[in-house]
This record gives structure tokens, sequence and C-alpha cells, in this order.
């Protein structure tokens, strides 16, 4: 019988060329079924208990022959059937196949027109036809029975042929019943892993346009700074003009500015614009995985009035922080804020940077730690760099699926309606297009803390003084 492809939207689940062909699984199958047949035919021969009208090696060879097609049930599943059936009730009108695996060869041949089928119509119509034939062959061997009944009453005789009828219904409707739930099972474990497909690529696609809307904030912040650096540039230039005569000691400081202004430019530019432009880099394509695993589901959304003074404001700095401290005191938050050790000169980049990382910290405080949280804010000023550290203690009666992501893929429990990690992206590309590092996680007593080390810039890192014990306190 040949094979219907047309495809049927939406009531169709067909298998790939690949899943089709025959496996390893369908060997074993095959070569069970073939040597249970076998054994069966050997022990009937052997007890006389079911009489066959050929010799042992024929039945044998029926036995292999109506079993080996099942390799190609996948490929040509309505073929198989019928070749299966023509050779079952062929060999079990002349008596020469053991009745026992043989049914279950059978059964297995119309399971596979429902579960591998091509086309619903199709496997409706072979089915509604094999089960037919199997009718009429059931009918004429009643009838031929029913002429030869021997020491059976006619009772007896309906009886018998009653459930015969029963026998072979149940048994092809179950066959029937069983490939339509296991062609139903698949079509929507491929529904599943093509929504769950669409979902993944959808949530690159989101990972990707939040990095790129995040690099094009850090280039619009970068440009502000280097017009800064430019602009001063040209101040001390037109003074070192002016005083190359009449002052040159005036003149060479001006020079010496203007070439540290300058260097401090060319490396911040060097660094930020190399992150820029690594577009494919692993951020890119693993950015939602080590958000989510490392970093922990702290998205990149802030507070609408602290957003909107930053950016009425220009680019922010180190002195912004008390009235971005304030602002996060309005939210019903404990915030304590310390500056360790003697404060140093920074450049522009740099304190935005640090800017940043601290509004987002609290702003992810504020969303998961919950109000009425304790959050420390520090800035410790050391030798070689600058260490920013920002950590939360979580009150009491603040729920755990409250918790930052990263708390919960810890715990294998990350919930995937919270956020995708982007904060967190932001803040390290940041610091580590300074030549800095940051760090983030759950700490051992509850709470979470976020710390970021930068170094100081070129001109600063040289003409360094020891550290100061000096410390302040908002």
């Amino acid at each position: 019988m040949t094979e219907d492809r047309t495809r049927e939207p939406r009531t169709s689940a067909r298998l790939s060329a690949e899943a089709r062909k025959p496996n390893r699984s369908d060997l074993w199958l095959v070569a069970a079924l073939t040597v249970g047949s076998l054994i069966f035919a050997v022990l009937y021969e052997g007890s006389g208990f079911w009489e066959f009208k050929a010799p042992l090696w024929v039945v044998c060879v029926l036995s292999i022959a109506v079993t080996v097609p099942l390799l190609w049930r996948r490929r040509f599943p309505n073929f198989v059937a019928w070749l299966i059936t023509t050779l079952y009730v062929t060999a079990q009108i002349l008596q020469m196949m053991e009745p026992g695996v043989s049914q279950i060869v059978l059964f297995t041949s119309v399971y596979a027109i429902g579960a591998f089928r091509y086309s619903q119509r199709a496997a409706f119509i072979s089915r509604c036809l094999l089960c037919l034939a199997i009718l009429i062959y059931v009918i004429v061997s009643a009838a031929l029975q029913f002429q030869d009944l021997g020491d059976l009453t006619f009772v007896q005789f309906a009886a018998a042929t009653g459930v015969t009828f029963l026998i072979n219904t149940v048994f092809f409707g179950g066959a029937w019943l069983f490939g339509n739930r296991a062609w139903k099972q698949r079509r929507l474990l491929e529904e599943l892993r093509a929504a769950n497909e669409e979902v993944r690529e959808q949530e690159q696609q989101l990972t990707r346009q939040a990095l790129d809307l995040e690099r094009v904030r850090i280039a619009r912040e970068l440009h502000d700074g280097v017009a800064h650096h430019i602009a001063g540039v040209g101040i001390h230039a037109a003074a070192a003009r002016r005083s190359l005569e009449k002052n040159p000691d005036k003149a060479k400081e001006s020079l010496q500015v203007i070439e540290s202004s300058t260097r401090e430019t060319v490396d911040e530019l060097r660094a930020l614009v190399y992150t820029l432009r690594d577009t494919d880099s692993s951020t890119d394509v693993t950015a939602a995985t080590d958000a989510t695993a490392a970093s922990g589901g702290q998205t990149a959304e802030r507070p609408a009035d602290t957003a909107t003074a930053a950016s009425t404001k220009g680019n922010p700095g180190l002195g912004d922080l008390p009235e971005l401290i304030e602002s996060a005191r309005r939210f019903d938050q404990t915030v304590e804020y310390t500056t360790i050790g003697a404060p140093r000169p920074l450049t522009p980049i740099t304190e935005m940077s640090i800017y940043r990382v601290i509004q987002e910290s609290l702003t992810n405080c504020s969303r998961y730690a919950g109000a009425s949280a304790e959050v420390d804010v520090r800035l410790r000023y050391g030798s070689t760099d600058l260490e920013v550290e920002v950590s939360d203690t979580r009150s009491a009666g603040r729920p755990a699926s409250a918790a930052p992501d990263s708390v919960q893929a810890d715990s294998g429990l990350r919930s995937t309606s919270e956020g995708l990690g982007l904060g967190i992206v932001g803040m390290r590309e940041r610091m580590n297009a300074l030549g800095g590092s940051l760090e983030a996680g759950p700490k051992s007593r509850g709470g979470w803390i976020v710390r970021a080390r930068i170094p100081y810039p070129r001109s600063t890192a040289g003409h360094l003084s020891p550290e100061s014990p000096a410390k302040a306190s908002t």
C-alpha cells in the first residue's frame, strides 16, 4: 500500500528522515521477538499442543519473515502493517505459524500505523481497511467452522464465535488507540520543544538588546567624559601658549597637565572602545547563563526618580553619592554610607562607573531585600585601587522567594520569571573596561554583597601618598 506523505497542518507530527531509520533499539526488539517466536514454534512442535501442517523449518522461516519487517515500521508503517498482516493471516490459515509471539508482532505493526503516521487521513483509512479485512477473515473462518460443527452445539459455536470477535476487537482496537496516543504524545513533545527553543531565542535576543543598549549608554557617557578631558586640554593649551615666553615654568606645568590628561583619555578610550566593539565576545553569547548562575537575577531597572535625576544633571560622580543615598532612604531602607581612607583624585569616567555600580546595587537591594532592609555602602581608598562594597541584610520577615536569582540558582530553585541578570553584566563590563573587577553573591550570614575594585588612574597612581586612616560616614 502506497504511503500518503501529505502534510496536514496542526494534526501531523512528522518524524525526520533520520528518526525514521532503523536504530539499535529496533534491532534489539526484532531480535527478541524473532527468538521468542522460534522458541514458541519449537515448544509447540515438541509438545504437540499446536498442530503444524508444515515442517518445523518452514514454521521457523515464517517466524523470521513475519518479524523482520518491523525494522522499517517507522519509515513505511502502512506497508509493513499490511505485509505482516498478510503473512500472519496466510500462515494461520495454512497452520504454519505459532500463535504466541506472532500476535505481538501483528499488534506492533498495527500500532505503528498510528504512532509513525505520515498523514492522519492515510492512517485512518489504512487501519479501517485492515480491520475490515480481518473482520472478513473472521467471518469466513466462522462460516467454514459452522459447516463442520462436530460435537459442538449451536450455542457453543455462537459463544466461541463471540469470544473470537471480542478478542479481535480488543486486540486491534487497543493497537489503534495506543498508536494514536503515542502520536499525540510525540506531537505534544514537539510543540513543547519548539516553544522552549522559541523562549530561548527570545531570551538571548533580549539579552543582546539589553547589552547593546548598555553599551550605547556607556558610549554616550564615554563621549561626555572625553569631552571633559578635551575641554581641560584646550584650557591648559591656551594657558601654555600665553605664558610660553613670559612664564616658561607656568607653561611647562600646563604642558604636563595636558600630557597627563591626554594619556588618561587615551587609556580610557582604548579600554572602553575595545569593550564596546567586542560584540561577539563570550559576554554576548553567555550573558544570560553567566549572569544567572554567577551573578543573580538582578536587572537593570532603577527607581524612576533616581534615573531621572542622574539624566538631568549629566554624568554623575562621587559628589552625587549623598543625593543617591538619600534617594534610596526614601524607599524606607536604612543605608549607611562610609568612606575609608584619604580620597584620591579620579577621572570622570572612573567616578561615573563607581556611581553606576552603587546605583545599580541600591536598586537591587530595594527590589530583593525589600523595605526596612539594612544596607551598607563603603568606599575604601587603598594604596593601589579603590574598593566599592554594597551589602544588605534581609529583614527577618522577608520571604526566601524574594532573594536574588543567583541565590536560587545556587540552590537549584531559580525562578525563570525573575530577572535576566543584566544589571550585574553591565556593572562587570564597566569594571573590566577600566581594568577592575566585580564580585557579586550571597553572604554566608544572609543577604547579598557586591564588591568592585578599580585601579587608580595613571596620574593618581604615580603620586600616591600613604593611606590615611581618615574615615567619614553619613
